[in-house]
């Protein structure tokens, strides 16, 4: 019984030890617990928190894109077609004017070293040091809308006046701008000039002969025509519309266009004799005669030798024996002229002058031998 008493006791002493020590091991785990619940906690609010502002920014640069294309169909609706797109400035000045947001004014236009000497151009690392992440992810598009906008609202010689300043002055520092090359529009203009009448007449004129070369008669006539009205006095185109209308018997039609040229100018030969074929042609030998008569002078052989022949038709030997003169006259050394004489003298029943004359044309050497022979015998009939 004392060894069990003694064992008890000694149980009893045990015991409290052992109850003080399971304690602090029990404090010790529910403290350790806690901590880490803490930890879990504030890691899980952090992510969260991140989270949410990864989404923030990812919705802050989906909203620029959306502003930046919004703006820029804009300017692609304002900016003509046919205008041609203005190169792209460099980067460096693109990025000092995107630093102090100046706008270039087309009143002043500044050489571009000294806009980048005043821009005090910062190093990109510098830059990227100061912006947050959300301005560096929109860094590039507002750069990009910049240098739009200012493409947009600089003139095409702005940039001209500022390539001549960089190619006289080149900075190290600065990447001189791209050369623009202004488009210029070339312009054709076409200019009327009013002819003159001289040259509309020749104009017509040189049409005419080539219808007529072309067999196109009904077109030479109206070229003609219409040359008369411009010019009146044009005996070429006169002429030529009578032999047409003479060509395909329009005889009236051509007499009287004749006559208007004949009283223009009275002492025009060649448009008597096409008037006195005319009447010839028609059997109207005294209308020929009257047409022909007033130049009884005039020194052309074909004219006297057709009023000498129209006249001696309708036996008016006075006006044939006159232009036979004046071809002798004319040319003394022809037989044929002495030869025509004599046969009108003969007609006329003046045979002396006659025989003179046929013993005249006898001595030319220009008859022929039947105009020889049939002097000779005239010259026996007449008791020569």
């Amino acid at each position: 019984m004392s060894v069990i008493n003694q064992m008890l006791k000694d149980l009893e002493q045990r015991t409290p030890e052992q109850g003080q020590n399971a304690v602090p091991v029990v404090n010790n785990q529910k403290t350790s617990t806690i901590k880490i619940v803490l930890i879990s906690l504030a890691v899980l609010i952090t992510l969260n928190i991140l989270g949410f502002y990864i989404w923030d920014l990812q919705k802050q640069v989906t909203i620029s894109e959306q502003k930046v294309k919004q703006h820029l169909s804009e300017q692609s609706e304002v900016t003509p077609k046919k205008q041609e797109p203005i190169q792209k400035l460099p980067q460096p000045l693109g990025e000092a004017l995107a630093t102090n947001q100046q706008e270039v004014q087309p009143e002043e236009v500044k050489p571009v070293p000294s806009l980048a000497s005043k821009a005090e151009v910062k190093p990109q690392t510098e830059l990227a040091q100061e912006l947050t992440p959300q301005e560096k992810i929109i860094s590039v598009e507002q750069a990009q809308v910049l240098d739009t906008t200012l493409k947009n609202k600089t003139k095409a010689t702005e940039l001209v006046a500022a390539q001549a300043v960089l190619e006289e002055k080149r900075d190290t520092s600065i990447t001189p701008i791209a050369r623009v090359n202004v488009p210029t529009e070339s312009k054709m203009t076409v200019s009327r000039r009013q002819l003159t009448a001289k040259e509309l007449v020749s104009q017509k004129l040189a049409r005419a002969e080539k219808a007529i070369k072309n067999n196109d008669i009904v077109k030479a006539e109206k070229l003609f025509e219409e040359t008369l009205i411009i010019d009146p006095n044009n005996k070429q185109a006169r002429k030529k519309l009578a032999a047409l209308w003479f060509g395909r018997k329009s005889y009236q039609q051509a007499i009287n266009l004749l006559s208007q040229g004949i009283s223009l100018d009275r002492n025009d030969a060649e448009l008597r004799m096409l008037k006195a074929k005319i009447y010839l042609q028609q059997g109207q030998n005294q209308a020929a005669y009257n047409t022909l008569k007033p130049l009884p002078m005039l020194k052309q052989q074909d004219y006297q030798v057709m009023l000498a022949n129209v006249a001696q038709q309708i036996e008016q030997y006075e006006s044939a024996i006159q232009a036979y003169k004046v071809l002798i006259d004319m040319q003394s050394y022809s037989g044929r002229w002495h030869l025509g004489l004599a046969i009108i003298y003969d007609k006329n029943s003046q045979f002396s002058l006659a025989a003179t004359e046929y013993a005249t044309a006898l001595t030319k050497s220009d008859l022929s031998i039947a105009s020889a022979k049939f002097a000779q015998q005239r010259m026996q009939a007449l008791g020569e």
